[in-house]
């Protein structure tokens, strides 16, 4: 399968400031790295949006970077994970994620691993499906007190789909009024103003559009104030190549920031 993908993130501790002061973390984790035959990515939440949450984050970050290039399968790489987190939170701290590997090549399919992560949403044919039946594992750092092992699952998409990751900064933030923001709603909606492109075209708009608009709408419904960090990660899977087209390939798109404030900072 071939993908492009993009995402977009705002720290809580960026309310009311500057989106260009230094020092603006948080503990949401987003981040891609491309491997021998593909390509693996996490998306994470640290407990709390403090400093040290924040800390945490860039070393779980880091440390992904580190075991992801390695050709273990996805459930070793988080078990992985888990051990390091065990290791430098000495159970005070603890780090729900996905893990999503997607393979280069037209046979191979996406796999994930989801660690006590809010379930991804699958768009196909404007219809979105919450992917809540995968294998569930509980949080990184916190697998040994169950005697739990991670396990991959195939992540369900076929060429042409879409599937959104979030944390629940997003999913859990709430108006004036008390309402959830309804992410799944909104998505079907706004997907289908994203502008017209292909994931076989690198470069293109198509792929990094739904997480700005999602970002937008989500900063309008709380009416600019969030209370958790929120993260968007977006995967458009291309279609199908036909046998005369080239080796597959991966994009990575990350669109600079509109001028808008407050607004999302991208992750390097």
């Amino acid at each position: 399968m071939r993908c492009a993908f993009s995402w977009a993130t705002r720290p809580v501790t960026a309310n009311g400031r500057d989106p260009q002061a230094e020092n603006v973390a948080g503990g949401d984790i987003a981040c891609a790295v491309v491997v021998p035959g593909g390509v693996r990515l996490l998306i994470g939440d640290v407990m709390g949006h403090d400093p040290r949450a924040a800390r945490t984050a860039a070393e779980v970050a880091r440390a992904f970077r580190q075991v992801a290039v390695h050709p273990d399968p996805l459930q070793v790489v988080a078990a992985r994970l888990d051990a390091f987190v065990a290791r430098h939170a000495d159970g005070e701290e603890f780090v729900t994620a996905q893990f999503v590997s997607v393979p280069n090549g037209d046979d191979g399919e996406a796999r994930i691993v989801c660690c006590g992560h809010p379930p991804p949403l699958l768009l196909r044919g404007g219809q979105v499906t919450l992917l809540d039946a995968l294998p569930p594992s509980p949080p990184l750092g916190l697998l040994d007190l169950g005697g739990y092992s991670p396990r991959a699952g195939l992540l369900g998409a076929c060429p042409g789909d879409s599937v959104l990751l979030y944390t629940d900064g997003v999913s859990e933030a709430h108006d004036e009024h008390g309402r959830p923001y309804p992410l799944a709603e909104r998505a079907a909606a706004l997907s289908a103003r994203t502008p017209g492109s292909r994931a076989d075209e690198p470069g293109t708009e198509g792929c990094a559009g739904l997480p700005e608009l999602l970002r937008d709408d989500l900063l309008d419904h709380v009416g600019g104030q969030l209370r958790d960090d929120a993260t968007l990660l977006y995967l458009r899977f291309a279609e199908r190549l036909t046998t005369a087209a080239t080796r597959a390939h991966c994009a990575l798109l990350i669109h600079p920031e509109r001028r808008r404030v407050p607004r999302f900072r991208h992750i390097p």
